[in-house]
């Protein structure tokens, strides 16, 4: 049986989808480079458990953020 997402979980789901999309943009990345890059220095980890927070802010925030999350975990962008 498939089971419907619930709303909070889709706008999860396309914030980190818009955020992965902004990030690989504003670094001349490929996209799936930049998903792999924020997975493995844990940005996607930083932007699921700080969602409520960071969807408030600008994305080039949240980016520079992600960026600064990155390079203190070995990230050399």
């Amino acid at each position: 049986m498939k089971k419907a997402l619930d709303r909070e979980t889709k706008n999860r789901v396309g914030y980190v989808n818009f955020i992965i999309i902004r990030f690989a943009r504003g670094f001349k990345m490929h996209i799936p480079d930049a998903f792999r890059y924020l997975d493995k220095y844990g940005g996607l980890s930083f932007l699921y458990e700080h969602y409520e927070y960071e969807h408030t802010q600008s994305e080039h925030n949240t980016c520079m953020t992600l960026l600064r999350v990155c390079r203190n975990n070995g990230g050399e962008l």
